[in-house]
């Protein structure tokens, strides 16, 4: 996981062609006056969902995770916490080939804080929680960057 401000994005220029576009994409306007719903970016190898959600407590969230995908998210009005772990995904239910999500129970975990400004860059295979309660904030509005991994480059072997 990469967790810092909007400001550094450009620093993960290079990172992945895909996030690449999606950096020059916030880069280059108000994300916060983006519509709600979803809005493809690249086709489907980066679009954006914005939505207004009620934070949930950490008990009632279960863990996410993507294969094939990264995610960036961003809150662009009010705050909210995530969870991401250090231990295996335990399936909970059979993954959703269509979102490319997995959900479940996990171990360990590390905390952190999301809000305007900042992002949390969640990495293939990662397990992590998102929109949960922080003290003293109610709904907030997000935007959830959904980012296909690169094509191997790598020419095959003959």
């Amino acid at each position: 996981m990469i967790y810092d401000t909007l400001n550094n994005l450009p620093n993960y220029l290079g990172v992945s062609d895909n996030l690449d576009t999606v950096i020059g994409y916030i880069m280059a306007r108000d994300i916060t006056t983006l519509p709600a719903g979803r809005t493809r970016i690249d086709g489907e190898k980066a679009v954006v969902t914005v939505s207004t959600v009620t934070p949930q407590t950490s008990d009632k969230v279960l863990f996410q995770r993507h294969d094939t995908h990264i995610t960036l998210e961003t809150d662009l009005d009010g705050s909210e916490l995530f969870e991401v772990s250090l231990a295996e995904l335990t399936p909970t239910r059979p993954t959703d080939e269509t979102t490319d999500t997995t959900v479940g129970t996990a171990g360990t975990s590390i905390a952190g804080m999301l809000c305007e400004g900042r992002f949390a860059l969640y990495l293939a295979g990662e397990p992590y929680k998102s929109g949960l309660k922080a003290q003293g904030c109610g709904k907030l509005k997000k935007a959830v960057f959904s980012i296909e991994l690169d094509p191997d480059e790598e020419a095959p072997e003959e």
